[in-house]
């Protein structure tokens, strides 16, 4: 909607603004804003980049030379298996976001390749590279692109999440090749392929608000567009095409950046072509100017502004705009949170290393490049050669590695020509004197990749370098980018411990895999299979502890578990060998509890390399020490009846552990157990069926009647005559949008209880498919199902194992809800929760908001509503220590506008004697 600046001052929740934008301020915001308030105004997959992830460790493994040449390509792979060779192997937690390969068409066109990508132990792809990335295979473009789509190779943002282990095997010569991935804790989450498909492939420019006339930019009088607290979550600009070199955007107290840049285009509007191109990637969006001269930028790209901050458009010095046209779509404020734009121009240095093309301090995520690339010699194009090196976390080691400028930016071969896609492109490709088949010819190119699926994370600080040709001494060159990043005010780094090494160590001279010119240094290093400990001498507010490991890869595979104060933390695991320059560093995010450090408290860290199949190289290690915001205080509210259980029965009757899910048509289904009072767990065999038409959660609480009424078909499932009793339907929808059920199916045996699903389309009608899908211990049961990329995951209610019967939450993991993962633990309770129904840990509900996971249990033992809160940053692993206690029994959990990262939360509450379903709202978090 449109609405002038009085509307939004007093209607959105930055009601604010009035005492911060000064007379001089309204004057320069003038007409009209439009303002969408809300989350939905911001795809929940770019709400996920406003949150810091600091477990996540941002990799690739590729083909690069470990000499530090151009010889990139015809690597061996990590190992062979067979007729395979095994690209990529990891083990922990993680997440493919991206697979990029090329080689000459004759070779891409040979017959009989194969790729095989296996997750968690299963397979989810194999066979021909063209089917899988020319969408023949499971998945379609945009999310993979054949080698025309992508501009001479194979590109993939499959996102392949894994809860322990995943490979990547291709049977034949892949002689170029990037995996692009990220691992350690909550590296798993993310979008699942419908959700980035659909966000890389939406016309997103439809949604912005209509641009009206404002007063243009002048030099010395910027044009304010938003003033903080607040989120500008969409610009939209009509301006003359001749003004595109004199625009500028900026940030806050940061130096302006040309809008050329800002919007996308990676241009100078110098050009001979005024820098002009119309495309749409998934961030920014350009057209071409009309017949009345004015051309379009627009971008979705979230803008976090603190208070009193401002986004203005400022005009070069000399410079005179005639007229603009403006649209501003804001969202609330993201507090911690900004965006940093760095804007260079540079040329290259003549030798042998990276120009700097983003470079920052503190808690980071990088979200996109922009690079214009001109000069260079006549008809010579090698400068596209040079590779990216990525260094996060102040690591001498660059944890990615390219194989050319052309491949970072998902081409080939110098690529195919001007084209764009949602998260890449070659956008301009100019030709400077083409005659003569271009003997005389200079090249400009204007490239953009965008890291929305892989963002770049460092703690500590990032460098982005890049070389200039070959190995970096490329020259003449002129390189002008912009680097994209959201910098976070926590975790804050507060201290730091060398660990010395004892014992024997090996003394060699080495040099690090990175840039040419990277030199051989002297290195002591000690091997072997055994368990280094290591007392932990952490500050007292210490809440997260960066474990950075310095050693040799001349040897791999190298695993080790780790443990601290005996609690599993992570795996390290290092697949590739570089016997050349093998001197190399990694890291392990470990999350710390409170009261975990100080007052002479010493937690101990266990790297468990005994089962590693390579020695286990050791040449130091660093404990980076990090504060973090203090642990949720949450409360709730008042609990509002949304079902009435006794509308199906004139008897008493009662509703237990239950699901709700918002149908294809806009209304919400809630089914669950449904039986006769009092309570007789044997006797429940069929699940309650209602719906409701209200459009969500936050209308439910205020209504003045429940919210849900009993659907004409009553029940959408009954127990068959094998199942002697039917517990805890969970639904979700499946990948083709159709609804897929899980629940617990009563068994003679408590140590054999089992698990079915049922298939639906409309929710009203439901079909078993298949028999029982898996059998657990302690009376299993409870099952809520998630998806983490293409991965499917399981949290149901076990105790630890048959020996010791303590409370817990399992998981299992799923390709195709078929197959299923062996057992392991997410959550385990101390002795005194022992029992042979696992009671302390009923009705698991797990969901990520804001850079961590959260799960909810029931604990009947200690009160019929005790309902308890933990959280972790990963979804594999909870610390057995609630941060909060609820009042609710089998609690769902329901998000307004379905948006967990963002929108208001609401949580159930049910069970015997309750006479239906409540709905109250969770503040604090």
């Amino acid at each position: 909607m449109l609405m002038n600046l009085g509307q939004h001052i007093a209607r959105a929740a930055g009601a604010r603004l009035d005492t911060l934008v000064s007379r001089a301020g309204r004057h320069l915001l003038g007409g009209a804003l439009a303002v969408t308030p809300g989350v939905a105004s911001i795809s929940p997959v770019l709400e996920d980049l406003l949150s810091f992830h600091p477990g996540w460790i941002s990799r690739s493994v590729t083909t690069h030379d470990p000499a530090g040449g151009n010889n990139d390509g015809y690597r061996a792979g990590v190992a062979q298996e067979g007729d395979h060779r095994v690209l990529f192997h990891a083990r922990g937690e993680g997440r493919i976001t991206r697979i990029w390969m090329t080689a000459p068409r004759a070779e891409l066109d040979k017959p009989d390749q194969e790729i095989w990508i296996e997750i968690d132990g299963r397979t989810a792809f194999r066979g021909s590279p063209h089917d899988f990335f020319e969408g023949r295979g499971p998945w379609k473009p945009p999310l993979v692109l054949g080698v025309d789509a992508s501009s001479g190779a194979f590109t993939s943002y499959v996102p392949f999440a894994w809860s322990s282990e995943a490979k990547v095997r291709f049977r034949g010569v892949p002689i170029y090749y990037q995996v692009t991935y990220r691992e350690g804790p909550g590296a798993a989450s993310g979008p699942t392929p419908e959700e980035l498909a659909g966000f890389m492939a939406e016309d997103w420019t439809a949604t912005l608000p209509a641009p009206t006339h404002r007063q243009a930019p002048s030099p010395g009088a910027p044009l304010v567009l938003a003033i903080g607290p607040a989120t500008v979550s969409g610009l939209d600009l009509r301006i003359p095409a001749g003004s595109l070199k004199d625009l500028d955007v900026r940030i806050g107290e940061q130096p302006p950046v040309p809008a050329s840049f800002f919007f996308g285009l990676a241009s100078t509007g110098a050009e001979a072509d005024g820098g002009w191109t119309t495309f749409r990637s998934a961030l920014h969006a350009a057209r071409a100017p009309d017949a009345a001269g004015f051309g379009r930028l627009a971008t979705r790209l979230p803008i976090p502004l603190a208070e009193g901050e401002v986004l203005s458009l400022g005009a070069a010095p000399g410079a005179s705009i005639a007229a603009l046209e403006v649209a501003v779509d804001l969202a609330p404020a993201r507090p911690g949170v900004r965006l940093l734009a760095q804007y260079r121009d540079q040329v290259a240095p003549g030798r042998e290393t990276t120009m700097p093309l983003f470079e920052g301090e503190g808690p980071l995520q990088l979200v996109a490049l922009l690079e214009h690339l001109s000069g260079g010699r006549p008809n010579d194009r090698t400068y596209l050669e040079g590779d990216e090196m990525i260094r996060t976390d102040r690591m001498s080691y660059p944890l990615q590695i390219g194989t050319g400028t052309e491949d970072y930016f998902n081409g080939g071969f110098y690529f195919l020509g001007a084209h764009h896609n949602p998260f890449s492109g070659l956008l301009r490709f100019i030709v400077i004197n083409p005659e003569n088949r271009w003997r005389n010819a200079l090249f400009d190119h204007s490239l953009y990749r965008l890291h929305v699926a892989d963002p770049i994370v460092s703690r500590s600080g990032l460098r982005f370098g890049i070389e200039a040709g070959p190995t970096g001494a490329y020259t003449p060159l002129r390189a002008r980018s912009l680097g994209l990043a959201y910098a976070f005010s926590d975790p804050r780094e507060i201290g730091e411990q060398e660990v010395r090494l004892e014992g024997t160590r090996r003394r060699a001279r080495a040099a690090f895999d990175a840039e040419r010119s990277e030199i051989r240094r002297a290195s002591r290093s000690r091997e072997g299979r055994g368990i280094t400990r290591i007392e932990v001498d952490c500050p007292p507010d210490a809440r997260g502890l960066l474990l950075l490991r310095a050693y040799s890869a001349a040897k791999a595979p190298q695993t080790a578990r780790v443990r601290l104060d005996g609690r599993e933390v992570g795996v390290i695991h290092e697949m590739q060998a570089n016997p050349v320059r093998p001197l190399a560093e990694d890291a392990l995010w470990i999350e710390l509890l409170p009261g975990q450090c100080g007052a002479d408290q010493r937690p101990v860290l266990e790297i468990d390399a005994r089962s590693s199949p390579a020695p286990w190289s050791e040449r130091g290690y660093t404990l980076r020490f990090f504060s973090g915001p203090p642990a949720p205080q949450l409360t709730q509210g008042p609990a509002r009846k949304i079902f009435d259980a006794n509308a199906l029965r004139e008897a008493p009757s009662y509703v237990n552990d239950h699901s709700i899910v918002q149908l294809s048509d806009g209304r919400w289904l809630l089914t669950g157990i449904f039986n006769r009072e009092p309570y007789r767990p044997d006797t429940e065999i069929e699940f309650v069926l209602a719906t409701a038409a209200e459009p969500g959660p936050a209308r439910w609480v205020e209504a003045a009647s429940p919210s849900f009424a009993l659907a004409p078909e009553r029940f959408s499932t009954r127990a068959l005559p094998d199942e002697r009793w039917i517990w805890a339907p969970h639904v979700v929808r499946d990948r083709d949008g159709g609804l897929v059920m899980i629940f617990h199916v009563g068994t003679p045996d408590p140590d054999r209880s089992g698990f079915r699903i049922a298939r639906s389309r409309d929710g009203m009608t439901w079909t078993r498919h298949g028999g029982t899908l898996f059998e657990d211990i302690c009376v299993a049961r409870d099952p809520m199902l998630v998806r983490l990329g293409d991965l499917w995951v399981v949290y149901y209610t076990r105790c630890a194992s048959r020996e010791s019967r303590r409370s817990g939450v399992a998981y299992r993991t799923s390709l195709d809800l078929v197959h299923w993962s062996p057992p392991a633990m997410a959550l385990t309770l101390g002795p005194e929760t022992a029992m042979n129904n696992s009671g302390h840990t009923e009705s698991p509900f797990v969901f990520a908001r804001k850079g961590w996971f959260y799960l909810t249990i029931t604990s009947y033992p200690v009160d019929y509503d005790a309902t308890f809160v933990y959280r972790s940053r990963s979804p594999f692993a909870f610390p057995p220590r609630p941060v909060a206690r609820l009042r609710a029994h089998a609690a769902e959990w329901v998000a307004e506008g379905g948006s967990f990262e963002a929108g208001r939360l609401f949580f159930t509450h049910a069970g015997p004697g309750r006479g239906g379903v409540f709905l109250q709202e969770l503040f604090g978090l």
